[in-house]
């Protein structure tokens, strides 16, 4: 039998375990882990536009085979290096549009990302595939223009292009759909590995916006020289009066492309779009801007008046030396490549620009060259244009005393496989340097 101080110890002792027990906490089931993370199969898609700040918000629209609530997307630069990565569910989506090349695949947004203030304007894509384009935060030296409207253009994603299916080729196109930007990102990582050469020995700081920022002067205002690398077919009226205007005020302009303002384009007033019509029916009412070839008259802008050549004059390469015959070996532009006269610089072209020829001397084209300060043609190849022999020619002009400085190599292939990665990728790469040294740096370009 319990004596009562034994019982009444018994019972707080029951009391006190009771409250304690009670006063536990709630003990919450562990949340299951996330999937392990997956790399995409057979990712498509595309952004809400071209370029971005860093800083700015990148919307995706993506499509894969494999769904997942944790795909891993890495992002690579213009090389293929890794430079960060986003997680992010993933699913198949299918077309929402029934024109997809005109209005875009229409997929429900997949994520978005916020772009890294650390990461350096350039060309990147996402899991090596989707295309975007980091603006300078602050004005650069200079300015590097990707030819995205050139890529859209070409682009047959959702079963059009501007040139395919042949009879029934688009005369709009949606920028929201899978570009892929296959042939121009390749002609920009063979001058970007040049350019990258000079940024590392702080010779000049570089930035890169797209087309359709050439609509905005502020994308370009303040640098000191514009580059326009591979092949540079398409440009709205306002791109061209703001790189005439970049000029005019002293600005300078080293051209690596041919087929350069060919075409006249227009972008729907969202932005979304990119117009072309080539000629057939356009509805607008303005006639100059109709959507038809720069050198057309009507459009009262030659091509030539802004860069010195036009494609009418140039055309298909390959009828010639396969590249530029040198007849003023003693150009600046020329320094430490050891060419001398009549030596082959060998840049196999598909599409040339060139020069109105005025007369021969010995054997040699004397460009026309009206309207110009200073006009001086460093090489020359022999082109054809709807089955008329031609002239391209690599030039250096300025069109008044107070103007800037235009260098153009005229070809398609400068910055590619057959140019800056063929049989003379020392010499081009040199010239190139050559150039942008001399323009950035305000030195004599010209012999005389």
């Amino acid at each position: 039998m319990l004596k009562p101080t034994s019982l009444r110890l018994s019972s707080a002792l029951f009391i006190f375990l009771l409250i304690v027990s009670c006063s536990k906490p709630e003990v919450k089931p562990t949340p299951p882990p996330l999937d392990k993370p997956q790399l995409p199969v057979n990712l498509i898609g595309y952004a809400n536009k071209i370029s971005f700040y860093p800083g700015e918000l990148i919307n995706l629209y993506l499509s894969a085979d494999n769904q997942t609530n944790n795909c891993l997307l890495k992002i690579y630069d213009i090389h293929h290096d890794s430079v960060f990565h986003i997680n992010t569910p993933i699913k198949h989506q299918a077309i929402a549009n029934a024109e997809p090349w005109k209005d875009g695949f229409g997929f429900t947004l997949t994520t978005s990302f916020t772009v890294p203030s650390s990461l350096a304007s350039g060309f990147y894509l996402i899991d090596n595939k989707i295309p975007f384009i980091i603006k300078p935060q602050h004005t650069p030296d200079v300015v590097v223009v990707f030819p995205s409207n050139t890529e859209s253009a070409y682009c047959q994603a959702g079963g059009k292009s501007l040139y395919r299916p042949i009879g029934s080729k688009a005369q709009v196109l949606s920028f929201l759909r899978p570009i892929l930007f296959p042939h121009e990102n390749k002609k920009l990582n063979f001058l970007e590995k040049g350019l990258q050469l000079l940024h590392a020995k702080k010779d000049v700081s570089i930035g890169y916006i797209c087309d359709m920022d050439l609509d905005d002067y502020a994308s370009i205002q303040g640098a000191k020289l514009l580059i326009i690398p591979g092949h540079s077919e398409y440009w709205t009226r306002a791109a061209r009066k703001n790189f005439d205007r970049f000029v005019e005020n002293g600005n300078n302009a080293l051209i690596l492309s041919g087929n350069t303002m060919w075409w006249q384009v227009r972008y729907s007033d969202d932005k979304k779009q990119l117009i072309c019509y080539k000629g057939l029916s356009d509805p607008i009412a303005d006639p100059l801007l109709k959507t038809i070839n720069w050198v057309d008259p009507s459009l009262h802008y030659p091509v030539s008046a802004s860069i010195g050549v036009d494609y009418v004059h140039g055309g298909h390469g390959q009828y010639g030396w396969y590249g530029y015959k040198i007849i003023l070996p003693q150009s600046p532009l020329l320094q430490g490549t050891g060419l001398k006269q009549d030596d082959i610089l060998h840049v196999s072209t598909d599409e040339y620009d060139g020069i109105e020829v005025s007369s021969y001397q010995n054997g040699v084209p004397i460009p026309k060259a009206t309207g110009f300060y200073k006009y001086e043609m460093i090489g020359y190849d022999i082109a054809e244009y709807a089955g008329q022999p031609t002239v391209a020619a690599c030039v250096a002009l300025q069109k008044n005393k107070n103007s800037g400085v235009i260098v153009n190599m005229s070809s398609t292939d400068w910055c590619a496989e057959n140019g800056m990665g063929g049989i003379d990728k020392e010499k081009i790469s040199r010239i190139t340097h050559n150039a942008i040294r001399l323009l950035t740096s305000g030195r004599q370009v010209f012999v005389n």
